[in-house]
């Protein structure tokens, strides 16, 4: 349990292990079956999923998958939020970080030992 900067009350910090289970089963439904997870960043308020299509293959556009927006999962509530596509995925968190609590920018990150961060082509 951590004791946030901005109040006397003290809250539970939901783990990685549950974020990835909720954000594993949106994106599961979300997309019919056809998506995976396949890269996770570490936030100080949760972690960032992008997920894309079980059969993607570089060479071959035709796996692409349209309107795959990442996916914000709040360590704090479970909150899910859609990002988009329209713009890099920096905008969408830096639009979501101004909605938070600063207490909750200042959080030490829960690292994950899974998915490693890759190239901006990992969306």
């Amino acid at each position: 349990m951590l004791k946030p900067l901005y109040s006397d009350s003290v809250f539970i910090v939901f783990t990685f292990k549950e974020a990835e289970e909720l954000a594993k089963t949106w994106v599961r439904i979300a997309s019919d079956n056809t998506c995976k997870v396949t890269r996770i960043d570490d936030k100080p308020y949760g972690w960032v999923f992008f997920y894309r299509g079980k059969n993607y293959n570089p060479d071959d556009a035709s796996t692409l998958v349209a309107g795959n927006a990442p996916i914000i999962v709040n360590r704090i509530n479970l909150e899910i939020v859609v990002t988009g596509t329209a713009h890099p995925i920096e905008h969408y968190i830096g639009e979501y970080e101004k909605s938070l609590p600063e207490a909750w920018l200042e959080m030490t990150p829960e690292r994950h030992d899974g998915l490693k961060k890759f190239g901006p082509n990992d969306r």
